[in-house]
């Protein structure tokens, strides 16, 4: 969890956004479940709601925002980590997804 946590503060995003828990939650469980693909609405949001008192709209919005900051903040690492040039602002899933992509190639 360390790793996600680093990952994450090194786009420019701290613990004192909410979204970075969630982030970093989301990042753990798409790791953990690869063999079923799992929906980020349907999946993850409620889980993350339940376990951190929140709701699931909530829980899609602070995520949002830590995407934010790390799109103005450090959009050079972001491609560095997606692998690509980043034409756009990652989308919650996407984000979620290419921060796991990445943290699984490092291992």
């Amino acid at each position: 969890m360390r790793k996600v946590y680093g990952l994450i503060r090194k786009l420019g995003a701290t613990s004192k956004y909410k979204g970075y828990y969630f982030v970093a939650e989301a990042v753990k469980m798409t790791m953990e479940s690869q063999e079923e693909p799992m929906k980020i609405t349907k999946d993850i949001y409620p889980c993350l709601a339940k376990k951190f008192k929140s709701t699931p709209m909530n829980v899609e919005h602070d995520i949002r925002t830590v995407i934010n900051v790390c799109w103005t903040t450090n959009k050079q690492t972001m491609e560095e980590i997606a692998g690509y040039s980043l034409n756009y602002r990652p989308t919650n899933s996407e984000f979620v997804d290419m921060l796991a992509y990445y943290l699984e190639q490092q291992e």
